[in-house]
């Protein structure tokens, strides 16, 4: 991996509400206007690569993540994956990420505290491209107890924010203390008007 990433590159959004490594340009947008920025074409690569599930991509952010979480997010005390555009995927890098941190003893996980409730096969995958679903579909399980908790919401790309707020507003409906977002990118503001974060 070419790209060095430390707990230094983290960016933060909408007065803290939510935090992000870097700029997120997408695959089709990219061409010689971003050559003079060659690590965020490469960056935008690889979160495009995370989302096929490469293990590579993958095991990079998992160690990103886990040193983020470490140093400045210690206090909080669950991190929630959001799922794909889909819920067609059962395993898919979000939760995988999160299961890795759980694991290492970082922070504990609730792979399937948000479920989108109308699956269908992600764009990325079927190789073409899906429309929306909306946060209509995003629901928080009843089962579980979020009172008095500080809560992560970790997704790969923040756009729009629609999503995140959503799912923050069911949190905080259901008592959690605090909830911020974690990303790996944030969809450049020159993009806002083509692209869905969800």
């Amino acid at each position: 991996m070419t790209l060095k990433y430390n707990i230094d590159n983290i960016n933060i959004g909408k007065n803290g509400e939510y935090f992000y490594v870097n700029d997120y340009i997408p695959a089709g947008k990219i061409s010689l206007k971003y050559s003079a920025a060659p690590d965020a074409v490469k960056y935008s690569r690889l979160i495009l690569r995370y989302k096929k599930a490469d293990n590579t991509a993958i095991t990079f952010f998992t160690r990103l993540l886990n040193n983020i979480i470490y140093n400045y997010f210690y206090f909080y005390d669950l991190i929630l994956p959001v799922p794909s555009s889909s819920s067609y995927l059962d395993c898919y890098p979000n939760n995988i990420v999160c299961l890795y941190l759980s694991a290492f003893g970082t922070i504990n996980t609730l792979r399937s505290a948000v479920v989108c409730d109308r699956g269908h096969k992600p764009g990325h995958i079927a190789g073409v491209t899906a429309k929306k679903r909306g946060s209509k579909y995003l629901c928080v399980k009843d089962k579980y107890d979020f009172k008095s908790k500080n809560i992560i919401v970790f997704d790969d790309i923040i756009t729009t924010g629609t999503t995140f707020n959503y799912i923050r507003e069911l949190l905080l409906k259901r008592e959690a203390n605090s909830v911020i977002g974690l990303f790996l990118g944030r969809t450049r503001c020159d993009f806002l008007f083509q692209q869905e974060d969800f």
